[in-house]
């Protein structure tokens, strides 16, 4: 039997425990070298890694709502090279009405972070505000008329809904909003309650202001686009970097978002936090244009010769020697591992073919095998979102596995993150079916794993491998179950 859900009057934000506290303070460590690391950044690199940032959420928080689709290839050309027709031309295209939608709504998240870099408080006229831009370009919403049928009904822009709503969920719960008559004084709450607990942490207010906003549902439409871009303004008045609910999280952000309909906020504060990680990892971490393009070959020469200089002169040796310790320390433990399961694998594969063959190979730098895997580590680099700094190699390990004329080659990697000594660290895998051929030439490696951003774990040099192996051990399980799972299904 379906079970409803009633609104509930906007409570104060409540006392968490667990693991957030731990978790919270990992990431606030990842940000204070984040920090430390704008000091090498250009005022016009940071400008274009947080426009980039910007993008990516003015594009993914309409697929989300299902407003749109964009091919991700689409979504990749918008991000880097603006939100033009000519940037999507020739990757699938894109129309000029959603290109008008997700203009509107980069609008408003750059409205947002110019006032984020001020003085500004959260009032009702601010939200008021965001709704107008994010909406700007949608007439109208889907609503429901008097005999059940979608119909589609203009949207009032900054105006507070004039009907009641409600959701849904999967296993057949309804909850309900705030209704109408209520929705000015529980914004009027909801603000003064969000003031009040100006001393949380960032990520715990963030969370808080986001599912509450959510209860209230305040506007016919456009409340989910609105929630996140105030998660946005906690994060950046915070100096945070911005994070992105993208397509690929949708699943476990409305999951997170039931948890807290339940009452319990930590699964959402543990999913922003996963998303800060990825968001301060990646957004300065890239390399972006440091000359004006059409420059003369001799000026652009001198251009990164002087971003070089700066790497060199704000090189941190004792952050580096830190951070290539600690790469040790964590593929030692990863060597362990290897060889703690290769005869396993090697025995239960035997049952198949008795020639079944498991080795483990592995290299540090400065060995000069540690070069090895470059275009496989810059690929997931690039999947899971940051720059992969390999001019020194990487700390790898790789199980190697043969049956039946087929070899699996498991790689996990340690790579430092970033341009020049940042401190970071990146513990990622990847993994290749490869059908041996006596003509090498012929040897063909067919991919197992699609890496996505919440398949790393991030290090800083402050970091223990001790205490961060469970987070790594938690990493290498899964990959390399789904690694042994694709590279079987392959032999048969």
């Amino acid at each position: 039997m379906a079970t409803e859900l009633p609104w509930r009057s906007v409570e104060p934000l409540p006392e968490l425990n667990g693991d957030v506290a731990e978790l919270l303070a990992a990431i606030g460590s990842l940000r204070r070298v984040w920090e430390e690391n704008l000091s090498v950044a250009t005022p016009e690199e940071v400008e274009e890694a947080r426009k980039r940032s910007l993008r990516r959420h003015a594009i993914e928080t309409g697929v989300i709502e299902r407003l749109y689709d964009v091919d991700w290839d689409v979504t990749e050309a918008l991000v880097a090279e603006g939100l033009t027709l000519e940037a999507a031309a020739g990757k699938g295209g894109i129309t000029e009405d959603t290109l008008a939608v997700i203009r509107d709504q980069y609008s408003a998240l750059d409205y947002l972070a110019k006032a984020a870099r001020g003085d500004t408080s959260l009032t009702l006229q601010f939200i008021r505000e965001l709704h107008v831009l994010i909406t700007r370009n949608q007439p109208t919403y889907d609503a429901m008329d008097q005999f059940g049928r979608i119909v589609k009904v203009p949207l009032p822009h900054g105006e507070w809904k004039k009907q009641a709503n409600s959701v849904t969920r999967d296993d057949g719960t309804r909850i309900s909003f705030v209704p109408p008559e209520h929705v000015q004084s529980e914004m009027e709450l909801l603000v003064a309650r969000y003031e009040e607990a100006a001393s949380a942490h960032p990520l715990v207010r963030a969370a808080w202001l986001h599912h509450r906003f959510i209860c209230i549902h305040p506007f016919a439409d456009g409340n989910g686009r609105v929630a996140r871009a105030l998660t946005l303004l906690v994060l950046l008045q915070a100096r945070y970097a911005p994070l992105v609910v993208d397509r690929r999280q949708r699943a476990d952000y409305i999951a997170a978002l039931d948890r807290a309909n339940d009452g319990d906020l930590r699964p959402l504060v543990r999913f922003f936090a996963r998303l800060e990680r990825i968001a301060l990892t990646s957004e300065l971490t890239r390399p972006v244009e440091v000359a004006p393009a059409g420059e003369s070959a001799v000026e652009v020469a001198r251009a990164y010769a002087q971003r070089l200089r700066i790497l060199v002169e704000k090189r941190n040796d004792k952050q580096g020697q830190q951070a290539r310790a600690l790469a040790k320390d964590v593929h030692g433990k990863l060597v362990g591992y290897l060889q703690g399961v290769r005869e396993q694998f090697q025995d239960a594969f035997r049952a198949v073919d008795g020639e079944a063959k498991a080795t483990v190979i592995q290299a540090i730098p400065p060995e000069e095998r540690a070069l090895w895997w470059r275009a496989q580590l810059v690929r997931t680099a690039n999947a899971v979102d940051f720059y992969s700094n390999l001019r020194e190699g990487s700390w790898w390990a790789q199980l190697r596995l043969t049956v039946l004329g087929q070899t699996l080659r498991y790689v996990v990697a340690v790579q430092k993150v970033g341009r020049g000594e940042t401190g970071v660290l990146a513990v990622t895998t990847f993994a290749e079916s490869v059908e041996n051929h006596a003509d090498a030439e012929h040897t063909r490696a067919v991919p197992l794993l699609n890496s996505t951003p919440d398949d790393s774990v991030t290090l800083i040099y402050s970091d223990s491998a001790d205490a961060r192996w469970s987070d790594v051990c938690e990493l290498v399980d899964r990959t390399l179950a789904a690694a042994i799972a694709g590279f079987s299904n392959g032999l048969g």
